[in-house]
Order: structure tokens, then sequence, then C-alpha cells
């Protein structure tokens, strides 16, 4: 049986194989440019491959699931998750929010949800600013789970204790749901799910929770073994060294976040783009903040031809230069920058004029 339901906020998408269990996976969130599809479902292409019946809830903006954007299609929802004998809630995220919100109102048996929100609106969601410029266009925004009851009985959270906001969320849904299960994975910062994918874990975890028996000291270990093959993990925990004022640890775990990147590439592994450029940007502020402008260098000649990832670093390269006084090779990247054809970025163009007013370079330099 196929479904298809779409309207203009969110889109409803099926692969059933049986009765027995059924996921229902909520998107994370979306990249607004983008049109979003029935295709579009998280976890899509796991589910399918291992033939586990799915429904994708998919959002076409993201309205963190509020339920006057989400009514007719939860309907169509609920129905059809009756006929199953176990119903599993799954997202991250702005998911991670929906499958707590209605874990009820589906009757979910199981929820998993990972890096989760625990509020948008009111002064609970004060201390938490990342996604104000989504929340603030949301016209209708309610917590009115927090006042419900008889949550199901497993519901797992997974997240980094670390990390400011996610462990704040994570303690609130505490408050709420008692009983649920909060599992910390440091140095996973935001990007829980990421982490678990790079370190090649994801599926491991994902069928545990399935299954009927969790051992989650069983899966801590796994995650401990295995996090080092992945870049993120290693930018946290140099985010967290700085945290403690541990400058050249950080320094440290910041080269080894970009080493990891560089051997996934040389060893056929899969690099999610996005989160390696934050990896990357993220060593960039380190190297400026500390003056180690030597290590931006060394990583400038490894990565600067877009092989390992594409992200242009022109601008930094430019900003390194004249941060270092090197006067020569500023004036040379400019001058280059301008010979391509592309136009001078504001923070560029603001360069280039305090070079030549502290001496670092001539206005003739780039006539």
């Amino acid at each position: 049986m196929e479904i298809f339901y779409k309207n203009k906020d969110v889109i409803i998408s099926n692969s059933f194989y049986d009765t027995e269990l059924l996921v229902i996976s909520f998107c994370p969130l979306i990249d607004e440019r983008q049109t979003m599809t029935k295709d579009s479902g998280f976890g899509k292409v796991f589910f399918e491959n291992k033939k586990i019946s799915c429904i994708y809830v998919i959002p076409t903006w993201n309205h963190w699931y509020q339920y006057e954007y989400m009514q007719d299609a939860l309907e169509i929802v609920k129905v059809i998750a009756k006929g199953f004998k176990k119903v599993v809630l799954y997202g991250v995220s702005m998911g991670g929010y929906g499958v707590l919100k209605y874990a009820n109102y589906l009757k979910a048996c199981d929820v998993i949800s990972i890096s989760p929100q625990a509020a948008v609106t009111g002064a609970q969601s004060e201390f938490d600013s990342r996604f104000l410029q989504f929340w603030n266009k949301i016209d209708y925004k309610s917590d009115s789970w927090h006042a419900e009851n008889n949550f199901p009985l497993n519901v797992t959270i997974f997240y980094d204790r670390y990390h400011l906001e996610d462990g704040r969320h994570a303690r609130l849904v505490s408050n709420y749901i008692k009983h649920a299960k909060l599992i910390s994975l440091p140095f996973s910062g935001h990007e829980v799910f990421a982490v678990l994918n790079e370190s090649g874990i994801l599926s491991d975890f994902i069928f545990s929770l399935l299954s009927a028996n969790v051992d989650y000291a069983v899966l801590l270990s796994k995650y401990r073994r295995n996090r080092a093959k992945s870049g993120v993990a290693w930018m946290y925990a140099a985010r967290n060294s700085l945290t403690r004022n541990r400058v050249n640890a950080a320094g440290r775990l910041y080269k080894k976040s970009i080493d990891v990147i560089e051997w996934r590439k040389l060893n056929g592994l899969t690099i999610d783009a996005a989160k390696a450029k934050m990896t990357l940007l993220s060593f960039v502020d380190y190297c400026f903040s500390t003056n180690n402008y030597a290590w931006f260098y060394d990583m400038y000649k490894r990565f600067s031809n877009r092989k390992i990832i594409n992200v242009d670093l022109t601008e930094h390269y430019i900003e390194c230069c004249f941060l270092s006084g090197d006067g020569n090779a500023f004036i040379a990247a400019v001058q280059e920058l301008d010979k391509s054809g592309k136009a001078r970025s504001p923070k560029v163009a603001h360069l280039t004029k305090q070079a030549i007013e502290k001496s670092i370079a001539a206005a003739s330099d780039f006539h």
C-alpha cells in the first residue's frame, strides 16, 4: 500500500513491508531553499534497504511540527499506525522535538529522540537562540506536550551533556518525562546523528533501539571505541578543551579533526560536506584566535584545492596573510582574486583597506 498526502505545510509518504514494526520518521531541520518531495523522508534509504516499514513525516518548511500545520496529516498517520503491532517514533533535532510532541497522540510504543529541542516558546526556550530565525516565523507555537501524562515506556534521548543548549533541553525533557533514558554521547555536540554515522555505528544503534532489549552499556562502549573515526567528534572534543582553558590540548584535538577528514577521503569513506566544512571553519577560528598562523597555512595547503571537500578558503587565506603581516602573500592573494573575476567580499575589501592603512600593502598594488 502506498500513501501519499501533501498540503502546503507537510508531506506524508511511506514504505511498507510487514505489519510487525512501524517506524514513523520525522525530518530534522530542512533547507527551505529546496523543494521537499515524497522521497525526502528522513532515513528513507536505510529503512528501505533494511525492509523496515516506515511512514515519513516531511515538512515543507521549518514549523517544528506545530499542530496547526499538522492536523490533517496526523489523522492519516494515526489511523494507519493502528494496523501495526509496534510503533516507534524516530527523529533528530527538530524531528526529535516532533516525536516527543506526538508520542502520545500517535500511541507510540517507543520513542527515539536525538539532539531534540524540548521547548520552542516561552521562558523555557529563551536560553536557545540557535533557531530563533525559524521560530519567529511560526504563527502558532505551543509546547502542550509538557502537560501530558502516560508517555510511552521506552523514551530514549541521545545527546551530548557537554553541549550547552542540548544538555539543557535533555534535562528539560526529563522534567516532563521522568522515566526517559538520557544517553549522553560525549563530544558529539548537536551532531549526534552525524558522529554516529561517521563512526560507522548508526545502523547498530538503530537496530538495537528497535529490538526488544537494548543494552545501553554495549552501545556506549561501541561509541567510545569508534568515535575517533569522526572529525566532528574531535572538533567537539577540542571545543570542550577550550571551555576548560586547555588551549594547547584544544589545538592538538583540532589538528586531529582535520587529519581525520583527510583520512576519510583517502580511505574512500563518506564525508558529510556540511559537517566537514563546519569542522574546518572551527579550526580556522582557533588558529586565528590563538595567532597560530602556521597551522592554518598547513591546513590551507591540504584543503585549498577542494579535492577533499568543496570549501572555498580564499577569504580566510587572505585574512591570515593580513593577520600574520605577510604583505607579499596578501598582495598576491588579493591580486589573484581580482584576476579570477570574482568580486571582493565586504570582508576582503575591508582587509585591503586596512592593509593599505597599516602599510602592509599600497593602493598601487591593486591597480
